[in-house]
């Protein structure tokens, strides 16, 4: 008998330890901790991402047009030239002497002309002998702009404002036709050309904004804007090439250079939850919301569409307005209508994870 009722004694004080206490929980036993977030506005957009070339704006390969040797060069590597601005030199002397003798040949008739006009006026002389020097005037004038425009040839000057290349001539060289004597680029801004599938013809315009990335220039963004679109598809590929124009004032991009481009459409601004907040039951995507209630803080499980993505958020076409509170940490087990105590805010989106980093 002494044995039952010892047993009966120590179920009893082992029923009381495990008993809960409410009043050692702050809110009760039923009060799930957790962490909310604010729902804000953030803009969303859809993107192509496309491999496109980096082009000068303006490109020429500076030869002679005429076969001669060089005179001279007046430019470095690299330099910044402008319009007009005279490059190299060929051998003119012969060009010149020709000229000489050229202007020699207009000063005698031009004589004979200026005395023969007032004997015309006078009566003197007849026109017709006149005619005959001002024709030798005229033939001489001629031969005179001919030898000039010769002499020109045999200047070499930029026809635009821009970068020159390498020099690949020596004084002294003989060039020809064709031969490259330099090279001259437009790089301040740059065409930027890119394909897209014709699937997006459709949303593709001039003035949409091009965002490009270099592996040359690793973090940097560069951001231009459409100038135009190819009038043919690609039949193999069935893509289109779209051109963008990008500033370029540091002059770090150069012709030839391969990009990646993420390319912005549809822009709206929309409501936006952390990707984390979002409870996946089967194909319908749910939230629980923060609402008040009876003195203290409830859970409210509210369905929402999502749409487009950033990364770590989402965006909510519908559910949702800005500035309700969403919870983000504390889901699991949590339950419509559950009682809450808010113990801290989100804090952002975990880094991604870049193995070797």
């Amino acid at each position: 008998m002494r044995s039952l009722t010892l047993l009966a004694t120590i179920l009893a004080l082992s029923a009381c330890k495990r008993a809960p206490d409410a009043s050692s929980k702050p809110g009760g036993p039923d009060v799930q901790k957790v962490k909310v977030a604010t729902v804000t506005t953030a803009e969303f957009s859809d993107t192509v991402e496309a491999l496109g070339t980096v082009q000068a704006l303006e490109s020429i390969d500076l030869s002679a047009n005429v076969t001669e040797t060089v005179k001279a060069l007046h430019f470095e590597d690299g330099d910044r030239v402008k319009k007009g601005q005279l490059l190299a030199e060929l051998n003119d002397s012969e060009e010149k002497a020709m000229l000489a003798a050229a202007r020699a040949q207009l000063a005698e008739p031009a004589r004979e002309a200026d005395r023969l006009r007032g004997l015309v006026e006078g009566g003197a002389v007849s026109e017709v002998r006149l005619q005959g020097y001002e024709t030798q005037i005229d033939i001489a004038e001629q031969k005179i702009a001919e030898i000039e425009a010769q002499i020109a040839d045999r200047r070499i000057e930029a026809p635009f404002d821009g970068v020159l290349g390498f020099r690949k001539v020596s004084v002294g060289a003989l060039v020809a036709p064709g031969d490259v004597i330099t090279t001259l680029d437009v790089l301040h801004p740059v065409k930027f050309d890119f394909t897209v599938p014709e699937t997006f013809l459709g949303d593709l315009e001039p003035g949409l904004e091009v965002v490009a990335r270099s592996g040359a220039w690793p973090g940097e963004v560069f951001r231009g804007q459409v100038t135009g679109i190819d009038s043919r598809v690609d039949p193999v590929t069935r893509s289109a090439t779209v051109r963008a124009e990008v500033p370029n004032e540091g002059l770090k991009l150069r012709p030839g250079m391969l990009m990646t481009t993420e390319l912005a459409k549809n822009r709206s601004e929309s409501p936006s939850v952390p990707e984390r907040a979002l409870v996946a039951l089967q194909r319908q995507q749910f939230v629980y919301v923060v609402e008040a209630a009876d003195g203290g803080t409830v859970a409210r499980r509210v369905p929402v569409e999502i749409g487009r993505r950033l990364p770590g958020f989402a965006e909510v076409v519908s559910g949702l307005e800005a500035g309700q509170r969403v919870v983000t940490d504390g889901l699991l087990g949590l339950r419509d209508g559950a009682a809450l105590e808010v113990i801290g805010e989100f804090e952002g989106p975990a880094e991604p994870y870049t193995p070797g980093g």
